[in-house]
């Protein structure tokens, strides 16, 4: 097994390397499954391991808790995945049959939604590849390092780690290179390591076409978004004065107006930062059950300590999620409130 690179890289447990030879080394039946609302880095990431299993002659499925956005859908064989929400009893049956599940880009079990329970009462062998701070993820081997772009970057890496890199090809190329991409805003934010540029690299290599990719991800939306974002930025976007701060708040009526579907939210919330006063943005979108918050920054500002004092989430520092559980209309000034104590605390 080539592991060499790999422990100069981490500091890995010497008996992975043993470990998963044997484990790989008869036709295991695989489960690979992301999280909740997949984004591009959880689908992309997850189907590079799918197919590269499928063309090792494995019985792998895959499985994703929640539909995916419309603007993933053309990934190559993205119509295999199992919904979850959709069909829980196949879902289920997935995940407790597996010999072996792989865990794509969550650190915690709570990130499956409905999927938590099947997962957590599953005997498989489990492996987390993440990189997002803190796993707490119940799972027999972790790869999870936050200084990589994404999960994607680690799965291009595992799959050469547990020596499968024969079996990567043009489709599994371009789903890795998708959640790199997406991870990173387009390479505009973490994606300072030159060893991810190598990778990316080694993925063009294999003929994937990166502008076509970038088209279906960014430039395939509905007239309808484009009349949302620029509602959104003429008559919601508001300053945080003193901070540098802006926000967002988006209610369903809102949404409906615009024909809202899943996605079409992508990318607003860093828009504010090209302004050069502004270091932080929230984007705050009403739910049925709760508010959703998107929080992207620059410079020093750490929105994933923010996320995790005041919204119930988390992620990295320059790009976090959460959740407010308050109505809509108290929504604004907590917001305000949670920003502001969260500067006086940072300044104390």
């Amino acid at each position: 097994m080539k592991s060499d690179k790999f422990e100069k890289v981490k500091n890995i447990p010497k008996r992975y390397s043993e470990e998963l030879a044997e484990l790989f080394s008869s036709k295991k039946r695989i489960a690979v499954i992301g999280h909740h609302n997949p984004d591009g880095d959880a689908v992309g990431g997850s189907l590079g391991l799918y197919i590269v299993f499928k063309n090792a002659g494995f019985d792998v499925s895959i499985i994703m808790p929640s539909e995916l956005t419309e603007f993933l859908l053309w990934l190559p064989d993205s119509e295999d995945i199992v919904i979850y929400d959709k069909d829980k009893d196949k879902a289920s049956q997935l995940l407790l049959k597996a010999e072996i599940i792989i865990c794509v880009d969550f650190n915690e079990a709570e990130r499956v939604g409905n999927a938590q329970e099947a997962l957590k009462k599953s005997e498989a062998v489990k492996i987390l590849i993440d990189h997002h701070p803190n796993p707490g993820t119940d799972t027999d081997y972790i790869f999870s390092f936050t200084e990589y772009s994404s999960a994607s970057e680690i799965v291009y890496e595992f799959i050469e780690l547990v020596d499968f890199k024969q079996y990567i090809d043009k489709d599994v190329a371009s789903c890795i290179y998708t959640g790199i991409m997406t991870d990173t805003l387009n390479f505009s934010v973490n994606s300072s390591r030159e060893e991810t540029f190598k990778i990316v690299a080694e993925l063009l290599s294999f003929g994937i076409k990166k502008d076509k990719i970038y088209d279906n991800v960014y430039n395939n939306f509905s007239v309808d978004r484009l009349k949302l974002i620029g509602y959104i930025l003429y008559k919601k976007m508001k300053i945080i004065k003193g901070v540098d701060f802006s926000y967002m708040i988006i209610t369903k009526e809102e949404m409906e107006e615009f024909n809202f579907i899943d996605g079409d939210h992508e990318g607003i919330v860093n828009m504010p930062l090209s302004v050069s006063d502004i270091n932080a943005s929230i984007i705050a979108i009403e739910k049925d059950d709760f508010i959703k918050v998107s929080l992207r920054s620059k410079k020093e500002i750490d929105v994933n300590s923010l996320s995790k004092r005041f919204f119930n989430g988390g992620g990295h520092k320059n790009a976090a999620g959460g959740k407010i559980y308050k109505k809509i209309e108290d929504t604004e000034s907590y917001i305000i409130d949670s920003v502001k104590t969260f500067f006086k605390l940072q300044d104390d």
